[in-house]
Parts: structure tokens; sequence; C-alpha cells
């Protein structure tokens, strides 16, 4: 008997001993992906503390103003800033994108890994949108200080095309130069032109640019004058010329005659109403009739 409830016993604890073993390793399993999960979600915490500070650089002042005047050294500045920013974004990507695909199985798995992965990617949008509205920014910052240089400096370009002009336009023998210097003269103000368009536009978008933009509007119009007369000139006969001359001459005298006139009836009228309000100031000292 004593050997038949030893085989019992033993028989016994055989069957128990797998499920005991199987239960410690299933719990060994689970604390494993507990301390895995822990630890992305940490890493993760990590990526996404990068990216706070990344967000929070890029949203840098770029106003233009009189305490900060768009000069050469802000554009440097500006620029040294965006591709500063721009590498530690792009080496972010790299890294997160690499941890994250290397951990995809483990997230997938988890839902609030999965909640987290999302937080961070609309989080990295925002920081690269932020970062290209401060690029384009720049450009039109860069754009207006390029237009202003370009428009304010063709004073003597347009001098000496209009002396050109002159000159070519004296004899018919010189009309290929003179159509040469028109040619010229329309290619550089359509890149004026462009130019100008962009000074407008970043000038919508920064009001500190208004006054210097007004100046430049002014220069503008000024060279569209000068290519405008440069583009009229053509080879006229002597006589022609000073017909035109006297012509112009006659239009101006005309007008100096008209506003000679409009003056002197100007003058006129103001006399006549100071004299009739004299007058009305006698009579109304001269006769003070009663009245109820």
């Amino acid at each position: 008997m004593k050997i038949i409830a030893k085989l019992l016993i033993t028989i016994l604890l055989l069957s128990v001993l797998p499920s005991a073993v199987w239960a410690q390793e299933e719990m060994s399993v689970d604390e494993e992906l507990d301390s895995t999960y822990t630890a992305i979600h940490e890493r993760m915490m990590l990526f996404k503390e990068e990216l706070i500070q990344l967000g929070t650089l890029s949203r840098f002042r770029m106003d233009i103003d009189n305490d900060m005047p768009l000069t050469d050294p802000l554009l440097e500045a500006i620029s040294n800033r965006l591709k500063s920013l721009s590498l530690a974004v792009s080496a972010f990507s790299t890294r997160w994108d690499a941890y994250s695909q290397a951990q995809q199985v483990y997230i997938a798995d988890n839902d609030s890994l999965l909640n987290e992965l999302a937080r961070i990617q609309q989080m990295q949008q925002m920081v690269t949108d932020t970062l290209a509205s401060r690029q384009q920014q720049y450009d039109q910052l860069s754009a207006f200080s390029k237009a202003e240089k370009l428009i304010w400096g063709q004073d003597e370009v347009y001098r000496k095309l209009y002396k050109q002009a002159m000159q070519y336009s004296i004899s018919p023998k010189l009309a290929a130069k003179l159509e040469k210097v028109k040619a010229e003269d329309q290619a550089i103000l359509a890149d004026i032109d462009t130019n100008y368009g962009q000074a407008k536009t970043a000038a919508e978008s920064f009001p500190g640019l208004q006054m210097r933009m007004e100046a430049v509007e002014n220069k503008y119009f000024q060279l569209q004058s000068v290519s405008a007369k440069i583009q009229a000139m053509e080879y006229k006969p002597f006589i022609q010329r000073i017909k035109d001359y006297l012509i112009g001459l006659a239009a101006v005298a005309i007008l100096l005659l008209f506003f000679n006139l409009l003056s002197a009836k100007i003058k006129t009228l103001k006399a006549a109403s100071e004299q009739a309000k004299k007058m009305k100031d006698m009579m109304n000292g001269q006769h003070n009739y009663p009245t109820i």
C-alpha cells in the first residue's frame, strides 16, 4: 500500500509541475513585454521633448520695424538660423523614423504607444510647417532687399541708355543701334518689373517695409518714364524736330497763358467779393432800422 501511495503522489506531482512551469514562463513573458513597452514610452518622451524644443526655436520673431530694420546682417543671421534649424529637424526625422520603424511591432500592439506615436507625428508636422513658413518669410525679405538694391541702382544705367538713344536717333543710319538700345532697355525693365512685384508682395506681408516700398515705387515709376521715352525715340528729319520743338513750346505757352488767365480771374473775383463785403458793412453802419 505504501508503495502504491508513493506512486500516486509522484504521478500527481508530475502532472502539476508542467502547469506551474508554464504559468511561471507566461508571467515572465508579460513582465518582459511591460518592460519593453515602458522603455519604448520613455524613449518616445525624449523624442517628444526634443520636438518641443525645436518647435520653440522655430517660432522666432521676424517682424521688421524701426527697432529691427531690414539689413544684410539681419538677413544673414536669419539665413544661418534657418539652416541650423533645418539640419536639426532633418536629423531628428532621420532618428525618429529609424526608431519608430524598428519598434513598430511593439507600438502597433499597444494603444498607449500608438496614441503617443500619433501625437509625435502631429507635432513633427507642426514644426515642419512653422519652419517652412519662416523660410517663406525669409525669401520675401531677401527678395525685397534684392529688388530695392536693383531698382535704386539703375540711375546710371538708364542715364547711359537715354544718352545713347538720343545719339542714335539723329541719323537713319544708326537705326540698328537704336533698336539694340531699346531691346536692352526692355530686358532690364522686365527684370525690374519682376523684382518690383516681389518687393510689393513682401511689403504687403511686412507693414514695417511700407515706407521703404513707397520710395522704391517712386523710383520704379521714374525708371518707367525714362524707359517710355527711350522706346518712343525714332529718327526724325531736322525740320520735323524743329517743328516738334516749336509745337512743344507753343503747348507750354498755351498752358502758361491759361494758368495766368485763371489766376487773374481768381484775383478779380476775390477782389470783387471783398469790395461787396465792404459795401455791405458800410450800408449796415449807415442805416440802423428799428426792428420789432
